[in-house]
């Protein structure tokens, strides 16, 4: 009797230790699993700002890479600032019967630093301020002709009359427009202390990288005023780029902090809108 009392404990206790074992390697896959998911949605956070490439197949180019940026402000008509819209959908136009790539942000920093391009023919569009009409006058015709663009935005100034909402910036994002950073205020910061250029610079730089889930790269001072501060303000806070007024294409010996722009003015035709273009890039 003893002996079978003794046995069906020894059983009873085998059973207790299997669904021990059970619910540890239970509990240890399921932890396995959480780190998994964890590190895998650490990776995808990471890798969403980056938006890496190959660029296996691009092409070398013939010394240090020059790389038009042209700069446009409001879509419409008034003063020097303005290009009408039926220019600009003349020089979108021109751009594309003459096979030129237009790059993102992103692929305008690999073009600069390693000296390789996508295409032959390259140019980065930006325009400054991020008002209204960079929606709807702008937005159609980039997307008319399959092109990439980038919009400096003003932190302070989404949702304000004449500028860009948080909603338009978003269905942009999605269809090849990037918003980038025209600082908080649209203070000049040569006027600023290196403090409150740093400010400047990194509440818009935080603003933009939560908003659109993104590492945002490039920077353009507002009135293109800055100072040796702005530069170094510029890479502290994160920046891989900044742009100026500076009339040009960009080039990585002007400092990848200082690029030049191609400045466009109303009332400018197709031909002459190309003839500036090549001739920035001899």
């Amino acid at each position: 009797m003893k002996r079978l009392v003794l046995s069906l404990w020894l059983i009873a206790g085998l059973f207790v230790l299997a669904a021990c074992s059970e619910q540890e390697a239970n509990a240890e896959q399921s932890a396995s699993k959480a780190v998994q998911k964890t590190s895998e949605a650490m990776k995808e956070t990471e890798d969403i700002p980056q938006g890496k490439r190959d660029t296996s197949d691009w092409l070398k180019t013939k010394g240090k890479a020059k790389l038009p940026i042209l700069m446009y402000h409001s879509i419409s008509t008034g003063n020097s600032l303005r290009v009408p819209h039926e220019e600009f959908q003349a020089h979108m136009k021109w751009l594309h019967d003459n096979g030129y790539q237009t790059l993102s942000p992103e692929e305008a920093y690999i073009m600069l630093t390693e000296d390789k391009k996508p295409s032959e023919k390259c140019v980065l569009i930006t325009f400054d301020d991020g008002y209204t009409d960079n929606y709807t006058k702008a937005y159609p015709v980039l997307k008319k002709y399959g092109m990439r663009a980038t919009i400096f935005m003003i932190g302070t100034s989404i949702g304000h009359k004449h500028h860009l909402t948080e909603g338009q910036m978003k269905e942009m994002v999605e269809n090849g427009v990037s918003i980038e950073s025209h600082t908080i205020h649209h203070l000049e910061l040569n006027g600023l202390t290196a403090e409150q250029q740093h400010s400047e610079m990194a509440d818009s730089k935080k603003l933009f990288d939560h908003m659109f889930h993104q590492k945002t790269s490039i920077i353009s001072y507002p009135v293109g005023r800055y100072n040796e501060d702005t530069l170094k303000k510029a890479e502290e806070t994160g920046y891989q780029m900044g742009v100026t007024t500076e009339p040009g294409a960009a080039s990585r010996d002007q400092g990848l902090y200082s690029l030049h722009r191609v400045r466009i003015s109303p009332g400018m035709s197709a031909e002459a809108f190309g003839s500036l273009l090549e001739q920035a890039v001899k």
